[in-house]
């Protein structure tokens, strides 16, 4: 059974066209600059829930080189359903993936496992991690799928909305620059942060050091000894050294105090440039002219060979300065990928009109912009899918005869940028996820005075197995056991422990016929242990890291069970109806987005939290969540403050009862959000409390079956 790509787009009327979400268009670019040859079939959704600003047009010629069909969201298989397009569906391992950032990954590991020669993998970059965490805690994630999409329908929008007033003459001149993008400007604007940096800069002085001694060994002579700049720069470029690093001098620069030498190293995706650059203190070159002749023209600069070599060796890597070019730093990644294609679309539906006005205030993404768009493999890519190029240059060629000329700026549109308010936070690119709310012991005791002064208090209740909470191991089939899971083998009875307490929980919610999904879940053990205990019921797995599905599917396979579906993708992808909702140990936030998927799916749960202190605001959540806290006056900084001790609950240390109240008064808070929307819950321990310092349950069922 093959693997198909599910894409949002419809046929235009006229069978000539192929109209689609801009989302749409990133995937299909990077699907054919990785010369993937999977099925694509495009799916027609509801035009109302797509903005007219955010689509574009394909001519159905321009995608010859895809093996593509259409199809209605109805017809589409019943597990595909459950999730959010763009989505991959692989039926032979009963897989769906589902998110730009996750069907992306996998659309380039899978054609550089098909064509390794393309090295397609160097798109993932460092430990190929680029894309891989979700929104909510890498904002590179979150610029890719969330903000910069935003950004760029919000601008198209506000663009036409100006057009039509301007023609009833009512219209104002003036566009709002969204602030992702200014974000993204500032974040090109600052040195780049690579990955082992000394090492890279060592590695960089001695392959120059090595291409010096190369080149000039034996020119040392009267004959040989002097050269112009253009002369060193070829016959550098022409040494063995750098065709087997693929390395070029773009600039040599060099006198009795200074040099400076430029380079490019070719990428099998992408360049990337350096710079030696280092001044040399009084007195230290007295002895050397370095320049011998100096023309008005730089290329005909004679340069001593000596004197040249002499100060190549004895650069640092302190004296290495790496061009910022791409949006991770200084070699092309995926984000890139999924950048230009916004970037390019959001000039294309202004008529590239606005170039000159945004070079006032994003001008280092317009010379990304510029760069990305002269790789030859980018252009390629872009003139198959019939990509405007020549427009595009176009408008950048009149920006830079201006720029000369020093004309002002004669632009028609003008753009206001909002200015950051004094409370908000410099927003830092990165993969990372964000750092944990710090409270000092002052602010943890001043928090909880005011939940006591206010009459909050956790109220919790027994198990809804009471005692018997129990799961015969050694009845269950070898797969079952989370020791086949890779748990380490002092952790096996622990985790057992664990499991037993949510499944047991599980049984007393779930129906015959029930959807249980396992969110969050990991290697699959608790997932795949309710699907074997209770095998009337369907268990969807749902987690971000394929990794850990994987394993699921391993222990899937030798299980031989049929009743489980794995989802690889983030919570907020995930759209299907289900009865049982459970988590074991969501970090942070997680939990809050399964309570939340829960509720709207008007389904039971069984969580138990994990990471109080990764707790915060995302673009999906707001703290804290219950109206009681809310008009309480518990404010967002008194529940990270609570959130942050609720960490501190390991055994036998000396804050571990207060970290357990301030866990008790998160997940009040969390019960009580879901008692507002009709349910009947329950706060209990996981038995026995050594299983886990995070041995909170959340036990939760709808009240007497009430619609909300």
């Amino acid at each position: 059974m093959s693997t198909t790509l599910y894409i949002s787009g419809r046929l235009s009327s006229d069978k000539t066209e192929v109209i689609c979400p801009l989302q749409s268009s990133v995937v299909l670019f990077i699907a054919k600059y990785c010369q993937t040859e999977i099925k694509v079939v495009f799916v027609s959704v509801e035009l109302s829930s797509i903005s007219s600003n955010d689509v574009c047009s394909y001519n159905i010629s321009d995608l010859s080189h895809f093996c593509f069909e259409f199809s209605s969201w109805q017809d589409l298989p019943s597990l595909v359903r459950n999730v959010n397009l763009p989505s991959i569906h692989q039926p032979d391992q009963r897989l769906i993936r589902s998110g730009l950032c996750v069907v992306l990954r996998h659309i380039i590991k899978d054609s550089h496992t098909q064509n390794p020669s393309l090295n397609l993998i160097d798109l993932l970059g460092f430990k190929q991690g680029c894309m891989k965490m979700c929104a909510e805690v890498s904002s590179w994630t979150k610029l890719c799928e969330v903000d910069i999409p935003c950004s760029v329908t919000y601008l198209i929008t506000d663009m036409r909305e100006m057009e039509t007033n301007e023609q009833n003459n009512t219209g104002r001149k003036h566009l709002t620059l969204p602030v992702e993008l200014t974000t993204l400007e500032n974040h090109f604007n600052q040195k780049c942060l690579i990955h082992n940096d000394n090492k890279r800069y060592r590695a960089e002085i001695a392959r120059l050091k090595e291409l010096f001694t190369q080149s000039f060994n034996g020119t040392t002579d009267e004959n040989h000894s002097h050269s112009t700049q253009e002369e060193v720069i070829e016959r550098l470029n022409s040494a063995e050294i750098s065709k087997e690093h693929l390395l070029f001098l773009d600039r040599i620069a060099f006198d009795s105090s200074h040099v400076l030498i430029e380079q490019t190293v070719q990428l099998k995706h992408g360049v990337r440039k350096f710079k030696v650059n280092k001044h040399f203190k009084d007195g230290d070159k007295s002895s050397q002219n370095g320049v011998v002749e100096k023309t008005d023209s730089a290329s005909e600069t004679v340069f001593d060979l000596s004197d040249l070599k002499a100060a190549v060796m004895e650069l640092t890597f302190m004296d290495v300065e790496y061009e910022h070019l791409y949006s991770e730093g200084i070699e092309m990644t995926v984000a890139d990928l999924i950048l230009i294609t916004y970037i390019y679309h959001l000039l294309n539906a202004m008529n590239f009109a606005v170039v000159q006005a945004l070079s006032s205030h994003v001008k280092s993404i317009l010379k990304w912009t510029q760069h990305m768009l002269s790789l030859s493999e980018v252009q390629d890519t872009a003139h198959s899918l019939g990509w405007n190029i020549g427009k595009l240059r176009n408008a950048f060629h009149c920006l830079s005869q201006t720029v000369e000329n020093e004309n002002e700026n004669n632009s028609p549109i003008t753009f206001q940028v909002v200015d950051k308010k004094e409370d908000e936070e410099e927003v830092e690119l990165s993969r990372n996820a964000k750092m944990k709310h710090r409270a000092i012991k002052p602010d943890v005791l001043q928090a909880l005075k005011k939940f006591e002064s206010v009459g909050i208090q956790a109220v919790t209740g027994p198990h809804p197995k009471g005692e018997n909470i129990q799961v015969d191991w050694d009845s269950l089939p070898d797969g079952v056991h989370p020791k086949q899971g890779n748990v380490p083998v002092k952790r096996t009875k622990r985790k057992c422990e664990q499991l037993e307490n949510l499944a047991t929980a599980v049984q007393t919610v779930a129906k015959p016929g029930d959807i249980i999904v396992d969110f969050c879940s990991g290697g699959g053990h608790l997932g795949i242990l309710c699907a074997y205990l209770l095998p009337q019921c369907k268990v969807f797995l749902v987690e971000n890291k394929e990794e850990s599905l994987l394993k699921s599917s391993s222990r899937l396979r030798s299980l031989g069970l049929d009743n489980v579906t794995l989802y690889q993708c983030n919570m907020d992808y995930f759209i299907g109806q289900f009865g049982v909702g459970l988590c074991l140990h969501a970090c942070g936030s997680a939990t809050d987005m399964v309570l939340e998927l829960c509720t709207k799916s008007q389904a039971s749960f069984v969580i138990c939290p994990c990471c109080y202190g990764g707790i915060h605001n995302t673009h999906l959540l707001e703290y804290p969540r219950s109206q009681l806290y809310i008009q309480s006056d518990i404010s967002y900084t008194d529940f990270l403050t609570i959130g942050h001790a609720a960490d501190q609950t390991e055994f036998d240390i000396k804050l571990e009862k207060q970290g357990r109240t301030c866990m008790n008064l998160v997940d009040t808070d969390r019960a009580e959000y879901a008692k507002e929307r009709g349910y009947d819950v329950t706060l209990c321990s996981l038995k026995p409390l050594t299983c886990s310092p995070k041995n909170n349950l959340l036990v939760g069922t709808l009240r007497n079956n009430r619609c909300l």
